[in-house]
C-alpha cells in the first residue's frame, strides 16, 4: 500500500477465479485508490485493481455457489471479460458499499459525461 493510500475497509475473505476455483484465504483492502487482495498462504499469489479497470461490481446471492456463504461480489476487470468473486467473512454489503465509495472518488476522465 501506499503511504498516502486511506484502507476504507478490510476483512478476510476467499478470492475465486472465473470458473470459481478457490485461490485461498486472504486480505481484502478496500482503498481509495484500489482493491487489493493478499493470500493468507501464499506471500507470491494476490491482486491488485485500480477503479478505472474495475467496470463493474455486484453483490449476488446464490447458496450453491459458495460452501462459506450464501452472498458474493462479483467483480470485472475491463471490458475483456476478466473477472473474479470474493466470499467474505463479514456482510459482503459492506465490502461492496466501500467499493463503491472509493469508486466515486476515482471518476474515469476519458468516459466523463458533460
Amino acid at each position: 500500500l501506499g503511504t498516502d493510500e486511506k484502507v476504507r475497509h478490510q476483512d478476510k475473505s476467499t478470492w475465486y477465479d472465473s470458473k470459481k476455483k478457490s485461490l485461498g484465504e486472504g486480505k481484502l483492502y478496500v482503498t481509495e485508490k484500489q482493491v487489493l487482495w493478499l493470500s493468507s498462504k501464499d506471500e507470491e499469489l494476490g491482486f491488485s485493481v485500480d477503479y478505472k479497470s474495475l467496470t463493474m461490481h455486484a453483490v449476488g446471492k446464490d447458496p450453491s455457489l459458495f460452501s462459506e456463504s450464501d452472498s458474493y461480489l462479483y467483480c470485472q476487470i475491463g471490458f475483456d471479460g476478466d473477472d473474479f468473486y470474493l466470499v467474505s467473512e463479514t456482510d459482503i454489503q459492506k465490502v461492496y458499499d466501500a467499493i463503491c465509495e472509493c469508486s466515486a472518488l476515482n471518476p474515469d476522465e476519458e468516459n466523463k459525461i458533460i
